[in-house]
Formats: C-alpha cells, structure tokens, sequence
C-alpha cells in the first residue's frame, strides 16, 4: 500500500550497500509505472526540484560515506601522537591492521560515536534529504507518501526522522520512545541495557560488534539529541548549520500542517506525527 502511494523514496545506502540489479527490477515493475532514479552529489546544480516532484522518484543520498566517517575518525578520535602514527603506518602500508584498528575504534564509540560522526560529515546530505521531502510534499496531494530507508532502517533513517519530528516541535523523550521502536521490531532484538553497557559484549579485536549496533536504545537518541544542542546550542542552529533553515522549516511545518495527521513512513512502521492542532498549539 505504501509503495503505490510513495512517490518519493529516500535511498540513504551507499553504492556499496545495494543491489543494483534487484533495485531497477523492482522499480521497472513499481505500481503506476517505473521510477526514477536520481543521485545527489556535492557541488552539483542538479538537485531534487519541483520538476523531480512531479514524478515518482527514487532519490539516493549516501548519508554514511565510510571515506568521511574515517576522515573524521582521524582528525577527532585519535588523539595519542603514537595512534596516530599507527594509523597513518596503516594506512599506507598494511590495509588489513588499518581495518581492524578502525573496528576498535567504532566499537569503543559505539552507536552514539556513530551518530555523531554522520550528524557531523553529512550536513550537506542531510539538508538534501529534508529540502527534497519538503519540495515533494508541496507539489503533492497530502496523502502521497515518503519512504525513508536505509538498510536496518534506525541509523541513518533514524537521524532524518529525528531531525523532522524535531522540526515539528516533538519533545526529545517522544523522539527517543520512536526511535526505540526500531529495536523492538527488528527480528534479532538485544536488551538496551547490554547494548549500552558495551564493555559487557566482548568480541574479538578487530571485529565489528553486531550486538551492540544493532539496537536503538532511547540513551542513544537522549544522548545524540543532547551533543547537537550542546554543540549547537539547538537543534535549529544545527539545521541553520547544514542549510535547512527556517524559512525552510516553516515550509516543512506548513506542508505538514496541511497535511493534518499524515504519517511518514519509516521502515515497515509509521511514526504519526503531531496533528495540525497540535503543532499549532506548540508553535
């Protein structure tokens, strides 16, 4: 039901992460015809307009570029002059050890760390992805859907969705009770309490730890919303940051009012977002 009243989806994966040929044999045989399919890229003119709107569009923005993420991993995490010296040796000579180093350190920062990284190396993406949703929300009628996807659908769809109820005023408890959902539906579910206390979920150095990535417990969410305001001051100031401004906000907030109980979809779930009275009684 979803996919036929979808005409704008938001493919959050890498390249790498996707099935090309799987992904145009499902959009060649989409309800009401085929898909589109449309990139964003850095420093392009060519972004998702009112044009693109018109159609049903598969919109592919990379919000987690590992390149970035190890960027950042190196100019923020790595501290001790020796690590860093280990780092670099890797990198240039011995790309197995580079792997493994890079392992440790995401499974000492955990999820938080994770969502710290992509909030910080991808505000270009993210102000793609809310300008889009806004765009198409103008040029449609109020009951077409979004999709919002990326591959376990909590990470990186987790911190678009955060970043909408966050415009439309949803307090951070309700944020974090939604975002803890995912966890709750996911087949293989992990306690939060052990997720969070990762030091408890040893693993082999130089391995990913699955278990701890991936749950959604609400402390990741407290604690990601409380570095962006931290850092920022706001979650506003963030978006002014990235380019979403608040003329752009109040055009989200607008297209959702006239949009009254509409719901975006997220994963297999939808979030219900605040009613037209609601969030005029909060703004």
């Amino acid at each position: 039901i979803m996919w036929k009243s979808s005409g704008l989806i938001l493919d959050l994966r890498s390249d790498t992460e996707r099935n090309e040929a799987l992904a145009q044999a499902w959009m060649n045989k989409a309800p009401k015809g085929g898909m589109q399919v449309k990139y964003f890229t850095r420093n392009s003119n060519d972004l998702y307009n009112s044009k693109d709107a018109v159609t049903r569009c598969v919109y592919r923005i990379d919000l987690l570029s590992p390149q970035r993420l190890f960027d950042y991993m190196m100019d923020h995490w790595i501290s001790s002059p020796l690590m860093k010296l280990q780092y670099t040796c890797n990198l240039l000579f011995n790309t197995e050890k580079l792997h493994d180093m890079r392992m440790d350190i995401l499974n000492e920062r955990g999820i938080q760390g994770l969502y710290e990284a992509i909030l910080e190396t991808s505000g270009e993406e993210f102000c793609a992805a809310l300008k889009a949703m806004t765009i198409y929300l103008e040029e449609n009628h109020p009951s077409n859907m979004i999709i919002v996807h990326c591959v376990q659908g909590k990470d990186r769809t987790g911190l678009v969705i955060m970043l909408c109820q966050a415009i439309l005023c949803m307090n951070d408890e309700e944020i974090a009770q939604d975002y803890h959902k995912s966890e709750q539906m996911l087949k293989d579910v992990h306690s939060s309490k052990n997720i969070i206390k990762h030091e408890e979920n040893k693993i082999a150095k130089g391995k990913l730890n699955k278990n701890f990535f991936s749950g959604s417990p609400t402390a990741v969410m407290m604690s990601t919303l409380t570095f962006i305001k931290g850092k920022y001051g706001s979650i506003d100031s963030y978006l002014d940051m990235i380019g979403f401004d608040e003329l752009w906000r109040k055009r989200f907030r607008n297209v959702m009012l006239r949009k009254n109980d509409a719901t975006l979809e997220y994963r297999d779930d939808s979030i219900k977002l605040p009613s037209a009275q609601q969030l005029q009684s909060k703004l």
